[in-house]
């Protein structure tokens, strides 16, 4: 009986250590694949672009991506999956997979690559929900194979929690993995804490309505996207290079367009008094355009970090223009953008707590309750099918 409970014990142990393996394979190679992307990122354009010094490079370089973009998802349709997406085929069938993984990992790769104003937190929330789904598959097989469980049995919900949590441990650790050994591709910009009074949070609410005008811009222009998708979807190839070749254009006036802006916003932290008012504000509206134009013809990924950066430079410029305290700006401004897109108010909370400290919740409340108590236009209003304003497919058609 004692060898027999041994056996069993160490039966459970060796599954929780295969658990905890399969888990940091999963972290490791999903961190690895981010860095990359960032890799690949700083190659075409501080190596490549910038190196060179043409000024009407990023028009062909946007160009030769909208191509390249436009044949892979021909191809193997494979382009990231926005949010809901995949939240909903994980409630439905319990699981997420992504198919091939080599082309669905390029599809990820190339609109970060080549300097699409869109981030990879819609790619990585695919790659994570497929990973668990693989680790959760191959966690059962070795509970069949150990002895824990029969074929066809599920484990009891104490056990699939304590799983859960070795599983994401060692996800955990594979990330920590690749930072030690090649550092962290993607960095967040964080800010100083609003200092608290009556006056930042009376200032809030008109600076929150730019915020909430923002939103207001993305929304409709992605319904515009949206239209013109439908027109035109059978046009796979042209439509991301179409969006290419405007991206590249407007780079060439306002370099910040371009990209995720997750390091561009920690960029612009140190770059912005050398700028405008008017190239500030410019930037944050036209790159608003564009995260839309892009998650909507063909560049796949995700708006939120892209969003960021818009609230951050139109925050800047706003100040630059009033004399406003800066940091006001860019949060009272960021959160109330949040909030107007998501339209959740525990994902506004979440985005703008990544960004801005806890001591500056006054002020984010505000600007938040701004964002979702103004009323949207029904015209724009986001479907509960799409809400990140993406094509409810996440991908083009290929006719």
């Amino acid at each position: 009986m004692a060898r027999k409970t041994m056996r069993r014990a160490g039966a459970w142990i060796g599954l929780g250590a295969f658990t905890a393996g399969a888990g940091a394979v999963v972290g490791f190679g999903i961190w690895l694949l981010l860095d990359v992307a960032y890799w690949l990122l700083d190659l075409v354009w501080k190596n490549g672009v910038d190196a060179l010094g043409i000024a009407w490079l990023p028009v062909v370089v946007c160009a030769v991506g909208g191509v390249c973009i436009g044949l892979w998802n021909k191809r193997f349709h494979c382009a990231p999956k926005p949010f809901n997406e995949v939240i909903s085929d994980v409630k439905r069938t319990g699981g997420y997979h992504l198919g091939r993984v080599a082309p669905s990992a390029v599809a990820f790769l190339l609109p970060i690559a080549f300097g699409g104003s869109v981030g990879p937190e819609a790619g990585l929330m695919g790659l994570i929900a497929a990973g668990c789904t693989w680790v959760g598959e191959r966690m059962r097989a070795m509970g069949v194979r150990l002895g824990v469980m029969h074929e066809g049995e599920d484990f009891s919900k104490a056990a699939k929690r304590t799983l859960y949590v070795v599983g994401t441990a060692g996800g955990v650790a594979g990330v920590v993995a690749v930072i030690a050994l090649v550092g962290s591709g993607m960095s967040i910009p964080r800010f100083e804490a609003v200092a608290f009074g009556i006056e930042p949070l009376l200032l809030a609410v008109p600076l929150a309505l730019g915020g909430y005008a923002l939103g207001l811009l993305y929304l409709a222009v992605v319904r515009g996207a949206q239209a013109l998708h439908e027109r035109f979807d059978r046009h796979v190839v042209l439509m991301p290079t179409l969006v290419g070749l405007a991206l590249g254009t407007a780079a060439v006036f306002l370099p910040y367009v371009l990209f995720p802006g997750s390091q561009q916003a920690s960029e612009l932290m140190g770059a912005w008094t050398g700028m405008s008012a008017v190239a500030l504000l410019l930037t944050g509206l036209v790159k608003t355009v564009f995260i839309a134009l892009c998650l909507n013809l063909g560049w796949s990924g995700g708006p939120y970090f892209p969003l960021i950066f818009c609230g951050i430079s139109f925050g800047y410029g706003v100040s630059a223009a009033t004399g406003l305290d800066p940091v006001l700006c860019v949060t009272a401004i960021t959160a109330a953008l949040m909030a107007a897109f998501s339209r959740q108010p525990g994902a506004a909370v979440i985005i703008s707590l990544l960004v801005f400290p806890p001591t500056s919740i006054p002020v984010l409340a505000v600007a938040i309750a701004v964002g979702l108590l103004v009323p949207l236009p029904k015209a724009i209003a986001p479907t509960k099918l799409a809400p990140t304003g993406q094509p409810p497919t996440g991908q083009l058609p290929t006719g």
